[in-house]
């Protein structure tokens, strides 16, 4: 309604305010928040801020126990994206948790940004990737995220525990039950979507899943994403119950812990099926299985891969390609066939029988950890 010079005179100072509300929504909470636990533990505080997928930041939750090691009497504050508030404060390696939904990512914390005192330190881990787009990984990914913050850590992760009551809870409400399921094999895939370049093509993961249910009793739980409106392939399997975009951060831990077996792309339930010591068959091409499955797992974890000549680009220096697509045709990926993940499949079954649902009877005697997520 305002004339029109009027408009773009107002137009700088409105984006401004507006630009300012977010970042207040943001921050006065945490402000007060930190305070009010600064002063309770009378302690100062440690920031470790990761807000990626879930596979990022649990290669990120190591930093904490090196942070605790160099700063022993400081709070060990982690700040993560709502959806995986839970699963961090699973891991028992922080003090704190935090989530704000105003911050996620790419968001990290200003390093400069001491709040009044109460911060002594942030770090704010990140792949080499995300450092440099031409520069591929040649190490682990947690011990990349640490090298990032110029800290030396065992590329091991924590272990996740779910509690029953948590697991009977995604049980009941997914129609998981024992009632259901009875003796049946829980298996979980993850086909996608995800960057292009990892995605293994959907008609194989059908023939994989109608193979699967020709010789085993078995629950096939598809996690990952869904747009909802039919656009990805991935969205049309069948002999598969859907759970893609449905679970929140400590279902997802839960389901994967009752698994007797994941398969999945490059992706996060790679790195939970590590974390709780489920069995895991991880599919890759650009990557190096040995720079992202995990090392000391408490179950049998492999990597299969095709025979290309770019195979692993995402490790070499220069990286071939990210976000631009393949020049290769995703060769990797589409050479990778059916029949080879199958016979892995049934491998890891025959191996992993009775034992694959992992048991969280160790590694309860970390400190209590708290959270916090803002609304």
């Amino acid at each position: 309604m305002l004339p029109g010079p009027v408009r773009s005179g107002l137009r700088p100072l409105w984006r401004r305010f507006f630009g300012f509300k977010l970042r207040a929504r943001g921050w006065m909470p945490f402000t007060l928040w930190l305070a009010f636990q600064c002063a309770r533990h009378r302690k100062r505080a440690i920031i470790v801020c990761r807000c990626g997928g879930i596979g990022d930041v649990l290669c990120s939750l190591p930093i904490c126990d090196e942070v605790r090691r160099q700063h022993p009497e400081k709070l060990v504050v982690f700040i993560t994206a709502p959806i995986w508030r839970e699963v961090v404060t699973l891991s028992r390696v922080a003090d704190l948790v935090y989530a704000n939904k105003w911050w996620i990512y790419p968001f990290t914390f200003p390093t400069n940004v001491k709040v009044f005192s109460l911060v002594d330190r942030t770090y704010n881990p990140q792949t080499t990737g995300e450092r440099s787009s031409a520069s591929g990984t040649s190490t682990h990914l947690i011990a990349d995220l640490a090298a990032s913050c110029g800290l030396t850590v065992k590329a091991r992760l924590p272990k996740l525990c779910p509690s029953p009551g948590l697991i009977q809870k995604a049980r009941t409400r997914y129609e998981l039950d024992h009632e259901r399921t009875g003796d049946r094999l829980l298996i979980g895939i993850n086909p996608g979507p995800n960057w292009r370049i990892k995605e293994w093509e959907a008609s194989k993961w059908q023939t994989l899943i109608n193979k699967v249910h020709s010789e085993y009793d078995a629950v096939i739980m598809q996690f990952g994403t869904n747009k909802g409106d039919g656009s990805s392939e991935y969205d049309n399997l069948t002999g598969v119950k859907s759970l893609a975009s449905q679970l929140k951060g400590e279902e997802l831990v839960a389901l994967v812990a009752i698994s007797d077996l994941i398969i999945s792309i490059d992706s996060g339930p790679v790195h939970v099926a590590g974390a709780v010591g489920t069995p895991v068959i991880g599919l890759f091409g650009p990557l190096d299985p040995a720079s992202v499955l995990p090392p000391e797992s408490l179950a049998p974890a492999i990597g299969l891969f095709s025979d290309v000549p770019c195979l692993f680009c995402h490790n070499r220096t220069p990286v071939i390609h990210w976000f631009d697509g393949c020049p290769n045709g995703i060769a990797c990926m589409k050479k990778l066939d059916c029949e080879t993940v199958f016979e892995a499949v049934k491998s890891m079954l025959a191996h992993c029988k009775n034992g694959g649902r992992s048991s969280c009877d160790a590694g309860l005697a970390r400190p209590s950890v708290e959270s916090e997520m803002n609304q």
